[in-house]
C-alpha cells in the first residue's frame, strides 16, 4: 500500500465544508481583514495537533477529516526514502529521528514514529507531513545545508538539487524566467550553499582549479539577496524539490512585484511533484491569476467574509474554476481583482465605472470605505454572465447599465436566465414599454435624415471617398435617429406619463431585485447634462475637470443607495 497523508475535508463554523483537491490547491481569498491568514493558521494547528487550538478557540474551523494510508512500517521506509533516517544522538547515543530546525531535545525513535502512525496520532511526526511556509520564514536561511552520506538518500531540498542535476537545471530555469538570474549550487565547499549568476565555467572534478572556485566565490549567495527574490526561491525550494505531502502558505505574494507574483502563483498551482496538497492565503489578485493560467492540476477556490452573524464561506470547486478558465473576460481581466473587495460593481465601459466610482465615493460624504471595487466589461452583452460568475465565488455584485438594457429582449432573457430572474415576471410591462417606444417617441424622420447626410456629404466629386470625419458623423446621425436613442437622451421623462411610465418603474424595481441597476436618467451622460455629451471620453474629463463629479444631484445619491442597499443585503 502507498503512504499517504491528505486533508479529506474541513468543516468551517458556519457549515461550510472544503473538500480540497487531493493533488492540487486549495486557495483561500476574500476582502482584507476578512481572517484569510487567520484560517490557515488554524489548519496548521489542526494538522500537526489532530486538534483546533482551545485558547482562543477556532474562528474559523470547526473540524477537519485527515485521510492517511500505508503501515507503520512502510511509512518508515518511506521517511527513509526521503533522507529521513534515525541518527545517534549526541548526548544519549540512541538512534532517533532529527528534530526540525529550531526545536531543542531528543527527537522521536522509530518505535515512537511508527506508533505515531499507527494511532493517527500525528502531533510527533507533523514535521515530516506538513510543510508550513509563514512570510518571516521564507526570509530565513532555509536553502543552505550540510554535506550528507551521499549512500543515504538527500534529506534537504538543496540536497536533492545536489544529489540531481537536472532538477538543479530545472529549478535555475524557473529563477531565471522570473528574475533574469540563475542559481548555481556550489559543490566544492563544507556547506551546500545556493548562490546567484552563472559561474561561467562547466564543473570539474576535484580538485578543482583555483580559477573555477574564484568563479564561485565572486557569485552572491542566495541569504545576501533582496526579500522578494529569497521568499521566491525558497518557496519553490520547499515546494517542488522533495516537498511534504501537505503544504501550507502564507501569502505567497509577500515582497514580490506582480510579475513575479503571477508567474509564482503559475509555478505552484502546476508544478509540485504529485501527490501534494497545497493551501495558500493570498490577497493578491497578480498572483490568482497565475494560478488561472496553470491548467495541469485542479484548484479550489474558497472565498471567505466577515458578516454581523460571524463567518462566511463560498467554495468555487475545480469544475467550476475550469469555467474562468474558458471565460477570457475573467481569465486575463482585472475583473479578478472582485475576489478581494466586499462588493463589485459591474459597469459597461471604463468610463462608466471612473465616473461612478468618483460619486459614489463624493456621496459617501468621508463615511468609512465600503470596499467596493467599479470594473468594466466591455459592453451590456457580458453584465450579466460576469455577474453570475464572480457570485458564484460568493461576490455581492451590482450590475449597472443604461436604460436601452431593455431594447433587446434576447439580451434581457440571457440576463434573467444568468441572475435568477423570470422573463414571464416582466413580460407584460416590456410589451407595454415596446408598444409606448414604437407608437409614440418622436424619431427622426427619412426626409430630415437625408437632408443632414447632404449637408455632411456637401457636394463630392466623382471617385471621391468619405473622410473619417463624414463617416463619424452620419454613424452619429443614424445611431441619434430612432427612438431609443431619444429615450437614452431623455430619460424616463421622455416615456410620457400613466401606465407607460408605471410599467417602466415595475421594470426597474424588477431588475433592481435581481442586482441590475438601469439608469433612470437614460445613460451615463445624463447625470451632468450641463456638460455637452458629443463623446463619452470628451465629456468624462470635462466632469471631471469642471468638479461635477463632487456635486452628484440628488438622484444619482438615490441610485447610489439602491445600489449600496442590495450589495449589502447580498454578504
Amino acid at each position: 500500500m502507498t503512504v499517504a497523508f491528505e486533508v479529506a475535508d474541513l468543516t468551517l463554523k458556519d457549515g461550510t465544508v472544503v473538500r480540497p483537491p487531493t493533488d492540487g490547491m486549495t486557495v483561500f481569498i476574500g476582502p482584507n481583514n476578512s481572517g484569510k491568514s487567520k484560517l490557515l493558521h488554524e489548519l496548521a494547528v489542526f494538522l500537526t495537533t489532530n486538534q483546533g487550538p482551545s485558547n482562543p478557540p477556532t474562528y474559523w474551523i470547526a473540524s477537519t477529516n485527515i485521510r492517511s494510508s500505508g503501515s507503520s512500517a512502510e511509512f518508515v521506509e518511506w521517511l527513509h526514502a526521503r533522507g529521513e533516517e534515525p541518527r545517534p544522538h549526541p548526548q544519549t547515543g540512541q538512534p532517533t529521528y532529527v528534530l526540525p530546525a529550531g526545536q531543542s531535545g531528543a527527537g522521536p525513535s522509530r518505535t515512537q514514529v511508527m506508533n505515531s502512525w499507527e494511532n493517527r496520532s500525528f502531533q510527533m511526526i507533523a514535521h515530516f507531513l506538513v510543510a508550513q511556509q509563514s512570510t518571516q520564514e521564507r526570509l530565513n536561511n532555509q536553502s543552505d545545508s550540510q554535506l550528507w552520506d551521499s549512500a543515504l538518500p538527500p534529506g534537504h531540498p538543496t540536497q536533492h538539487l545536489f544529489a540531481d542535476r537536472e532538477a538543479h537545471h530545472r529549478f535555475s530555469d524557473l529563477v531565471r524566467s522570473a528574475f533574469g538570474e540563475p542559481i548555481a549550487l556550489n559543490r566544492y565547499e563544507q556547506q551546500i550553499r545556493l548562490q546567484v549568476g552563472d559561474p561561467g565555467m562547466e564543473d570539474e572534478v576535484p580538485p578543482i582549479s583555483r580559477e573555477l572556485r574564484e568563479a564561485y566565490q565572486r557569485l552572491p549567495q542566495l541569504n545576501q539577496q533582496g526579500d522578494g527574490f529569497r521568499s521566491f526561491v525558497n518557496l519553490l525550494l520547499h515546494t517542488l524539490a522533495r516537498p511534504k505531502p501537505v503544504i501550507v502558505i502564507d501569502e505567497p505574494e509577500a515582497f514580490l512585484h506582480p510579475p513575479q507574483a503571477r508567474l509564482l502563483g503559475r509555478y505552484l498551482a502546476e508544478l509540485p511533484p504529485s501527490p501534494c496538497q497545497v493551501f495558500v492565503a493570498t490577497h493578491s489578485a497578480d498572483f490568482v491569476s497565475g494560478i488561472l493560467e496553470a491548467t495541469d492540476k485542479p484548484v479550489a477556490l474558497v472565498r471567505i467574509s466577515r458578516s454581523v452573524s460571524g463567518p462566511r464561506a463560498r467554495v468555487l470547486e475545480p469544475e467550476d474554476v475550469a469555467q474562468i478558465l474558458r471565460t477570457p473576460a475573467l481569465r486575463y481581466s482585472n475583473i479578478i481583482s472582485g475576489l478581494f473587495h466586499d462588493g463589485v460593481v459591474l459597469g459597461e465601459s471604463e468610463g462608466d465605472c471612473q465616473f461612478y466610482a468618483a460619486t459614489f465615493d463624493t456621496l459617501a460624504k468621508g463615511r468609512p470605505n465600503s470596499n467596493l471595487v467599479f470594473l468594466p466589461t466591455g459592453g451590456k452583452a457580458k453584465l450579466a454572465d460576469t455577474a453570475r460568475r464572480l457570485r458564484q465565488c460568493g461576490i455581492p455584485v451590482a450590475v449597472v447599465a443604461d436604460l436601452d438594457f431593455l431594447n433587446d429582449r434576447a439580451l434581457i432573457k440571457r440576463a434573467l436566465n444568468a441572475l435568477g430572474g423570470d422573463f414571464t415576471a416582466i413580460e407584460s410591462d416590456l410589451k407595454t414599454l415596446e408598444d409606448t417606444v414604437n407608437s409614440t417617441v418622436t424619431v427622426t424622420s427619412a426626409p430630415e435624415i437625408k437632408k443632414e447626410i447632404n449637408r455632411i456629404l456637401g457636394d463630392p466629386r466623382n471617385g471621391e471617398v468619405l473622410t473619417t470625419g463624414q463617416r463619424k458623423d452620419i454613424t452619429a446621425l443614424l445611431k441619434s435617429s430612432g427612438a431609443w436613442s431619444q429615450i437614452k437622451k431623455a430619460g424616463l421623462p421622455a416615456l410620457g406619463s400613466g401606465e407607460p411610465y408605471a410599467a417602466v418603474l415595475r421594470l426597474l424595481d424588477y431588475f433592481a431585485g435581481i442586482g441590475v441597476f438601469l439608469v433612470p436618467v437614460g445613460e451615463l451622460e445624463g447625470w451632468v447634462r450641463q456638460v455637452p455629451a458629443s463623446n463619452k471620453s470628451g465629456w468624462l474629463t470635462k466632469v471631471f475637470e469642471d468638479g461635477h463629479h463632487l456635486r452628484p444631484s440628488p438622484e444619482l445619491g438615490d441610485f447610489r443607495a439602491k445600489v449600496n442597499t442590495y450589495l449589502a443585503s447580498s454578504r
